[in-house]
């Protein structure tokens, strides 16, 4: 058995949960931490969630509907004792219970999960920064703007006194279209194409802002956040707080 907040639990679905986007993961839990990954069913964004003080019994479960799951949660309050049902040294139920309430979820056979992908590639990123809940708010701000845009181009800009900056637009895949244009400065660079960096450079690559907005809201709560780009067409997000860490890789979007 294993007391959690709800709260905490809440938050560990929901950061691969995306608001509906992942429905069937596998829980792996192995010495006391929680492992789940996924890839978005465009194959377009892969990722991980680790909670490094999981404290149950070593088990791979499936857990085919998340929502149904997240409606069981909802029903409790303040701390839910989590639980194992077996039969036969097979896991069945997870048990999740507080003062008031038990509720039991059935869990799926984990051949019946999708397989999830794993991120094998080089970990060099040619741009790199930090996110502050007050960037992350503005990020969301921006891609709500323009519900009828599904792209945010990443490319330089150069203020008047030259100083680099990210220039995310909003909006920007198409040249007639309205846009909003977030900029991002102390930024960390490695390596970074010269053609990218000039100031008259038409260098840039989109990525799907629907899911950066998605992604970013269900990790407002991290204590730290990184964005890394690499300009061959891969972002990288990574948020932080005390027991959850979660990983989200994105490919470049055509356009």
């Amino acid at each position: 058995m294993f007391l959690i907040s709800k709260f905490e639990l809440q938050a560990v679905i929901n950061k691969y949960y995306i608001g509906g986007l992942i429905e069937a993961v596998k829980w792996e839990i192995k010495d006391k931490q929680l492992n789940i990954k996924f890839t978005s069913p465009t194959k377009e964004m892969l990722g991980e969630v680790t909670h490094t003080k999981f404290n149950l019994e070593d088990s791979n479960i499936g857990i085919s509907n998340t929502s149904q799951l997240i409606k069981l949660i909802n029903i409790t309050n303040g701390d839910v004792m989590l639980q194992f049902l077996k039969s036969h040294k097979v896991f069945t139920k997870l048990i999740v219970s507080d003062n008031q309430f038990t509720t039991n979820y059935t869990l799926a056979d984990i051949l019946t999960i999708p397989k999830s992908g794993t991120y094998n590639g080089s970990q060099d990123f040619h741009l790199e920064t930090s996110l502050d809940k007050e960037m992350i708010i503005a990020l969301i701000k921006a891609k709500s703007a323009l519900d009828d845009s599904s792209t945010v181009m990443i490319q330089s800009y150069h203020s008047l006194d030259g100083d680099f900056q990210l220039e995310l637009v909003f909006g920007g895949d198409i040249e007639y279209s309205n846009k909003v244009s977030y900029f991002v400065s102390n930024i960390t660079q490695k390596d970074v194409p010269a053609e990218f960096m000039s100031s008259l450079s038409e260098y840039k690559i989109g990525f799907n802002s629907d899911l950066l907005k998605d992604i970013l809201s269900v990790n407002k709560d991290a204590d730290e956040s990184k964005l890394h780009i690499n300009l061959d067409g891969l972002m990288k997000l990574e948020f932080t707080t005390d027991n959850i860490k979660s990983t989200y890789y994105i490919v470049q979007k055509d356009v």
